[in-house]
């Protein structure tokens, strides 16, 4: 059941708000990756995390960084209820953010290409990701196994590294490193001038 009801959450772009108020299905080993996406975010920076989830990346962002959590719900004082699905995307000058950190949410993301140049338009200069991409070189079956792996997953993002390096170029993104966790990307984009 849960793979019908993600793959047609996922076919009409909407967030499952369901699976995402409940803390049981944010997993502590997550934060792990929350460690990793740290160690890419520049001391003293002014820090907007997308899917703050649990709030771990506030524990180990270097020193004299502010710190302001979004997520579909809230998530405790100073939260940004926001949703990325839905539109129009709201105003973030008044937060004024250095670096957004996307920890598992891209993938969730139905207009990607959308959001980054919303981002990109914020004020942003960095932005640190992960990112669950499609293989390179699937077969047909290969294909279908993993379309059906990312459905089962509720994923509205189904692109390629080198696509989702295209979408952050095309909002004025460059990469600047590049880590892996498990089997995602950990990226860090830095704004071009």
């Amino acid at each position: 059941m849960r793979v019908v009801k993600n793959a047609l959450l996922s076919r009409v772009g909407r967030a499952d708000y369901k699976r995402w108020t409940s803390l049981e299905n944010l997993e502590t080993w997550w934060d792990e990756r929350t460690i990793e996406l740290a160690r890419l975010v520049p001391a003293g920076s002014r820090v907007l995390e997308f899917g703050a989830g649990r709030r771990q990346l506030q524990r180990y962002l270097p020193a004299g960084c502010q710190y302001i959590p979004s997520d579909l719900v809230d998530r405790g004082p100073g939260t940004v209820i926001l949703d990325l699905n839905q539109r129009p995307l709201p105003d973030l000058a008044q937060l004024r953010p250095d670096v957004a950190v996307f920890g598992g949410v891209l993938e969730y993301v139905r207009d990607l290409n959308g959001v980054l140049i919303w981002l990109a338009n914020s004020g942003a200069t960095a932005c640190v990701a992960s990112f669950d991409a499609v293989p390179r070189g699937l077969g047909r079956l290969g294909r279908y196994a993993e379309m059906k792996r990312r459905c089962y997953n509720g994923y509205m993002s189904h692109f390629t590294e080198e696509q989702l390096l295209r979408s952050f170029e095309a909002a004025a993104f460059k990469c600047n490193e590049r880590l892996t966790w498990t089997n995602q990307l950990i990226l860090q984009f830095l704004r071009r001038q």
